[in-house]
């Protein structure tokens, strides 16, 4: 069903290809979980398979690939939608329709299914994502994580041989990541070849009939689920590429480098209504920031976690800095150098080139200066966006999601150095990694439904022990 020899690829104005000598092979009814640590080329090798570059791109092809036995590259749009369901990084960049209805339609009104059948097949292809909504809601106004249920849904409408997903986990709880696994492992047993790309190994590890291992633009191990034994290869090439295997002992919570003390910012009433809404999607939250504190900020999909954020952030305080879940929305220059210094530098700051280096060392980003920012990986990009907000010097910073496009060192890397720079701040980050909030965290609070359903430590919120009763 996917099938790709010698395949590569060089971006305009690179010095080395991107993705090269691919050999790949994949069957109808196997699911093939692809990983390798942020940068190796894994979602330009997918959006090659997909024949997004072939048709989009101005670098340059080489080797070739077929899906379901034809060039993706050159299969017309009603014809593609049979063969191939294509989910991307970002999923809001898919959304082309009004409401979940018509999202989840265009790709069977491309197939030219009857539109009785469409209109029976939506409300049941939301049910199997977990998305059971007004059909008529505007997609703008999902989650994150609930965007990518509802592409992942438009994804399978047409009932395509072939699914190609980047990272379809990035952004899900742990209940939705657990049903959507299965529910791709059951199209898999009922015939569709299934190629997904994640970081996030362990909650795919049991359901994938094969693990492929990429680095630097080539693949460099691979295995089948019957294979993957403690002592096998890949686990070794793995942990050596920075990604943690299933199984590995979970680490120990960092430690606050300074007690947390005295109130930074206090916020009465945080809340938020969308218009049109039944109900809030904040209903009204008092929240205190301590110096040195790290508030992780957990719960289910739409449960009000980035709308929390987005309110802190929109308290117009020039202290707060906030880095959304996408991270292109925070960038607009022509080279991650220049990135880093638009901030010191609005702030008329004598010392910009030393606050740039100093905050590229931070995030490891230090050999990334002199690209463009649209060139690098999703990881990437997101700790470029995280080391210029950190350049402005905030008081408070607000992270959404900062695992999505990461592999472990990287998040681990990260989240250790902002730990350290901001120990006279506070770092407030929502995500569904319960590991890392329990990990980098030294409080915690767990939204549901727009309301706080507890507060306390990371431990007594994750593990849903009693209110801890501590104030803010």
């Amino acid at each position: 069903m996917i099938r790709a020899r010698g395949l590569g690829y060089r971006f305009p104005g690179a010095d080395h290809l991107a993705v090269q000598d691919v050999d790949l092979q994949l069957q109808a009814g196997e699911l093939c979980l692809l990983t390798g640590p942020t940068g190796c080329g894994k979602s330009t090798l997918l959006r090659l398979l997909a024949g997004l570059l072939q048709r989009h791109g101005s670098g340059e092809v080489q080797g070739e690939a077929s899906v379901a036995g034809v060039d993706p590259g050159r299969t017309p749009p009603s014809e593609r939608v049979r063969r191939l369901g294509f989910v991307g990084q970002e999923p809001s960049d898919q959304l082309i329709a009004g409401s979940l209805e018509d999202e989840v339609a265009f790709a069977m009104e491309s197939a030219g299914i009857p539109a009785e059948r469409m209109r029976a097949r939506v409300p049941e292809l939301l049910r199997r994502v977990g998305l059971e909504l007004d059909l008529g809601r505007d997609p703008r106004t999902l989650s994150g994580g609930q965007c990518q249920r509802l592409v992942v849904a438009a994804a399978l409408s047409a009932g395509a041989p072939v699914l190609l997903l980047d990272e379809p986990l990035a952004m899900l709880d742990p209940l939705g990541a657990r049903e959507l696994i299965a529910r791709l492992r059951q199209l898999a047993d009922e015939g569709t070849a299934v190629l997904m790309v994640e970081h996030r190994v362990a909650a795919c590890w049991e359901a994938a009939d094969r693990v492929l291992v990429m680095a630097e633009g080539r693949l460099v191990g691979q295995a089948t689920r019957a294979e993957l034994r403690p002592d096998h290869a890949v686990i070794g090439t793995l942990a050596a590429l920075g990604i943690r295997p299933p199984g590995a002992a979970a680490l120990d919570p960092i430690p606050t480098p300074s007690p947390p003390d005295g109130v930074l910012r206090s916020f009465p009433e945080l809340s938020w209504r969308y218009p049109g809404a039944a109900r809030p999607a904040l209903a009204p939250l008092s929240l205190e920031l301590r110096a040195g504190e790290r508030l992780a900020v957990c719960g289910p999909n739409g449960s009000g976690k980035s709308t929390l954020l987005h309110r802190l952030a929109a308290t117009a305080d020039p202290g707060i800095v906030a880095v959304p879940q996408d991270p292109d929305l925070s960038l607009f220059c022509s080279s991650v150098w220049e990135e880093l210094a638009y901030g010191p530098q609005e702030r008329r700051s004598g010392e910009v080139e030393r606050t740039v280096r100093r905050v590229a060392r931070a995030l490891s980003i230090e050999e990334l200066l002199d690209r463009a920012p649209q060139a690098l990986s999703r990881g990437q990009r997101l700790r470029v966006a995280v080391a210029a907000a950190l350049a402005c010097g905030p008081r408070v910073l607000l992270l959404d999601e900062p695992t999505a496009g990461q592999d472990h060192d990287q998040v681990e890397a990260m989240m250790t150095a902002l730990t350290e720079e901001l120990r006279e701040g506070a770092l407030v980050f929502a995500t569904h990694d319960l590991e890392l909030a329990r990990r980098f965290g030294n409080r915690a609070l767990r939204l549901r439904d727009g309301l706080c359903e507890q507060r306390g430590t990371p431990d007594e919120v994750l593990s849903g022990s009693p209110r801890a009763g501590e104030p803010g």
